[in-house]
């Protein structure tokens, strides 16, 4: 009898298998778009939560390089049109797209959009992902530590990486192009009082 054997994996790499990648940040309304889209899609998602965008996630996009891609994935309705002007006034060159939902479904959100029209419309954002994971957040302290929580608190305060949990705190650090030794320096300065 064959005996099964149990692999543990870290939940990002889990995750991304068979996923297309798309760099720079997907900004959808709410944590169903997210989960729906995110069955084809890597990236880094910001939620709106409705018309009004985090001031922490608003200092996040900011804070990103002017090359970063950035893809506005509201809804298409009234509601989508009014959040998509507000996000426009952020920065410069947002990407916006628009999906329509099926006629017959009652909400007409990107969490009801069939998936191949979410392919359709965000197949050309696809890229190769490069794959650097220099940053260990165990190794920084930022997990698995007594203090690990006030630490990610401390780094995503301190460089803008907006409301971002420890499973996403990674690709964060690296569109914000921040290095291991920024983040050793931060917190050597902040914590090893």
């Amino acid at each position: 009898m064959l005996k099964m054997q149990h692999i543990k994996m870290h939940a990002p790499y889990y995750i991304s298998m068979n996923k297309k990648y798309i760099p720079g940040v997907i900004i959808v309304e709410g944590s169903h778009d997210v989960a729906h889209v995110s069955t084809l899609y890597e990236s880094v998602f910001v939620i709106t939560n409705g018309y009004e965008i985090p001031q922490k996630e608003i200092n996040f996009l900011k804070a990103l390089k002017e090359d970063v891609q950035i893809i506005v994935l509201t809804d298409n309705d009234k509601a989508g049109e009014e959040i998509r002007k507000r996000i426009n006034d952020i920065r410069n060159n947002m990407i916006n797209v628009v999906i329509n939902a099926p006629e017959n479904k009652k909400k007409k959100g990107i969490a009801e959009c069939e998936l191949k029209d979410i392919e359709k419309a965000l197949d050309k954002y696809v890229s190769n992902k490069e794959d650097k994971d220099d940053i260990d957040l165990y190794e920084l302290g930022l997990m698995g530590e007594k203090d690990s929580k006030i630490k990610r608190e401390y780094i995503a305060d301190k460089f803008n990486l907006g409301l971002c949990s420890k499973d996403n705190m990674i690709k964060r650090i690296k569109l914000l192009g921040i290095t291991k030794e920024e983040l050793e320096r931060e917190l050597h300065h902040a914590f090893s009082r």
